[in-house]
């Protein structure tokens, strides 16, 4: 079955599995475990390495934004990661929330 035509994802599925596997991992990890010898053996080696902040391109929707739950007031804002929209249907979902959507930007 396919979707509506009006709906645009903009996380592609590999993406989403490499996405629900870091958090799997993450849940792992807060909850105190590591991986394990078998994940390590079979883990690339990442020599000469160090630490860094590199910015990525990546969708997101720039507008202002009303209610929302960490900033008060009628603000201008960049969305976290932009995971799909439906302009028709009136919503967009980042990474971080679910947002309704207002007239667009002419």
């Amino acid at each position: 079955m396919t979707g509506p035509r009006h709906l645009e994802l903009h996380l592609p599925i590999d993406e989403a599995i490499r996405l629900e596997s870091a958090l799997a991992a993450f849940d792992r990890l807060t909850a105190g475990a590591g991986p394990d010898r078998y994940e390590l053996e079979a883990a690339p080696l990442l020599s000469d390495w160090r630490r860094s902040l590199m910015p990525s391109v990546e969708p997101v929707l720039i507008g202002a934004v009303e209610g929302h739950p960490r900033l008060s007031g009628r603000r201008h804002v960049a969305t976290s990661r932009l995971l799909a929209l439906d302009p028709q249907a009136g919503w967009a979902r980042t990474l971080n929330r679910w947002y309704r959507l207002g007239p667009a930007a002419d």
